[in-house]
């Protein structure tokens, strides 16, 4: 029997936006603590439902990825876990520590 996930993920503290697709657009500053090609873990205030269709913005580069959301764990009053789910999978060039995640779409390379 299979445990943990089939794909490393990389850790990370880099800060990111949530944008809701829906009108009007609600806005999130994020923080990215780890990604891999095919999804991510952000930490955010607002608790967001599973299955909202979100961007994913990049602060530094300019990177934005499609995504739902797949869970949405409280930690406590005033901070969410958030499972992400990319609608693409993407290149990932980690970083050693800090600055751009320098990430893009599999779809365009």
């Amino acid at each position: 029997m299979l445990s943990g996930r089939n794909e490393p993920r990389a850790a990370m503290h880099l800060t990111a936006c949530l944008q809701s697709r829906g009108e009007p657009g609600i806005v999130e500053t994020v923080m990215i603590v780890n990604i891999s090609s095919h999804g991510a873990r952000v930490l955010a205030h607002r608790y967001w439902q599973p299955h909202e269709q979100l961007v994913l913005t990049e602060f530094v580069g300019g990177f934005h990825i499609d995504a739902e959301v797949i869970y949405c764990q409280r930690l406590d009053r005033n901070q969410c876990a958030v499972g992400l789910k990319f609608a693409t999978a993407v290149n990932a060039e980690w970083p050693a520590a800090g600055g751009s995640f320098g990430m893009r779409s599999r779809a365009s390379s």
